[in-house]
């Protein structure tokens, strides 16, 4: 059976259980390529269904919602393992089972009860540089050997260095040819990033990507940014080839590899 008409049927038979107690469905994109999602929203908790095309894998998720919507601090609750080239209708089945027990069980009752978060949208996420690095591995691949190199050598995660060497000119070149729905996506990440993640990460996305594009690719990109979005953006574009207090150069440290090559642990 294949994958998406797997996930169609799992996640609908998610939406009628969650329908049955206020929950609402909303529209949203997944931030990979391949990747199917669909999000749930009640009062105190959100779920999410994902299939992530990588891994063959289909994964329930649960978050706190705050005032803002879903706090972005999922919380796996089932995976499974789906192969359309030998998965059956039995095995989507046996998955959708699965998950219903997921979001109406005991424990999605006690979720259910849990103290909704609050969260002002002038308050800082939790989401740092390094996540953010990592969410455009998506678009980039060989963003995650540099990724992974950055780790290796570097402590803590130089996030500003790595964004303006390895992230913002990818960016650039990617908006150049992009059509208006890639844009739209892409402009999803930084809604996305933007919203969940913690200061450094928010200067990052304006300061350091946004900025570096030029006049032409930054109004194509800003016209599908969210309100939150686009407001800090246009506010950053005033330092545009401006100075900005330098990053603390981090201590460099030897790579794992070499750690081990010299008998390191």
């Amino acid at each position: 059976m294949e994958y998406t008409k797997a996930f169609e049927y799992i996640s609908g038979k998610v939406e009628e259980e969650l329908l049955k107690s206020g929950f609402e469905k909303q529209k949203v994109a997944s931030e990979a390529s391949g990747d199917l999602v669909s999000l749930f929203t009640g009062e105190n908790v959100a779920y999410s269904v994902v299939y992530v095309s990588d891994r063959q894998q289909m994964v329930l998720r649960s978050s706190p919602m705050t005032d803002d919507g879903p706090a972005n601090d999922w919380k796996t609750l089932a995976t499974w393992l789906y192969d359309d080239e030998t998965s059956t209708q039995k095995d989507a089945e046996s998955i959708a089972n699965d998950f219903l027990e997921g979001v109406s069980g005991a424990a999605a009752i006690k979720r259910a009860k849990q103290v909704r978060q609050k969260k002002k949208k002038s308050d800082d996420g939790n989401a740092d540089p390094k996540f953010l690095a990592k969410r455009f591995v998506a678009y980039f691949p060989e963003l995650k050997d540099e990724i992974k190199n950055e780790e290796d050598c570097y402590y803590p995660f130089r996030g500003a260095t790595f964004a303006k060497e390895h992230i913002a000119p990818r960016v650039a070149d990617y908006l150049r040819t992009a059509n208006s729905k890639e844009i739209e996506k892409l402009a999803g990440v930084f809604n996305t990033q933007y919203n969940n993640g913690d200061v450094d990460t928010r200067s990052i996305i304006t300061i350091v990507i946004l900025n570096s594009l030029d006049d032409t690719a930054f109004s194509k990109l800003c016209e599908e940014l969210n309100e939150d979005t686009q407001k800090a953006a246009v506010a950053a574009r005033k330092y545009k080839g401006k100075t900005v207090a330098p990053e603390k150069p981090p201590k460099k440290r030897t790579s794992r590899a070499s750690s081990l090559l010299n008998g390191g642990r």
